[in-house]
């Protein structure tokens, strides 16, 4: 009588059950095509993320932060002095 609660007689039991199958070349050759085709597509869309990189967002922050602070001045130059007379 076989013992189910050893691991040694399940893994003997599964060896006898299961026998390795090698892969056919046309099915290789479809995985290795895919695999070509999913590292390739993939590859294009590696870049990093806009903040990521200082050189290109300090610039942005600056002029928006500069255009803000001239906004503001501006209003206050036009806005206020009609809002008092």
């Amino acid at each position: 009588m076989t013992d189910f609660n050893s691991d040694d007689g399940i893994k003997r039991m599964l060896k006898e059950a299961y026998q390795p199958v090698a892969p056919s070349s046309e099915f290789k050759e479809q995985m290795r095509k895919r695999l070509a085709h999913e590292v390739h597509s993939a590859g294009g869309d590696m870049s990093p993320p806009v903040l990521a990189r200082p050189k290109l967002v300090v610039p942005i922050i600056s002029a928006i932060a500069a255009g803000l602070i001239g906004y503001g001045v501006w209003l206050s130059l036009n806005l206020v002095p009609n809002l008092i007379s």
